[in-house]
């Protein structure tokens, strides 16, 4: 993910709008951007990993 937002940030990637599936998923601004959706994405999927460990953490 980050690599995707260097890549947004350097312009070779084009920041394009978000598209309305992610702005209603994430509950996004409704000017909200790739950058925006990618952000999004790699907060959610944090949230998953500490949960994933948690519950391991806890089965040990």
């Amino acid at each position: 993910m980050i690599f995707l937002i260097k890549e947004i940030d350097e312009g070779r990637t084009p920041n394009v709008p978000a598209p309305k599936i992610a702005i209603d998923y994430w509950k996004l601004d409704a000017n909200a951007s790739l950058r925006d959706v990618v952000i999004a994405v790699r907060n959610d999927e944090a949230h998953h990993r500490d949960t994933n460990h948690q519950f391991a953490n806890d089965y040990d």
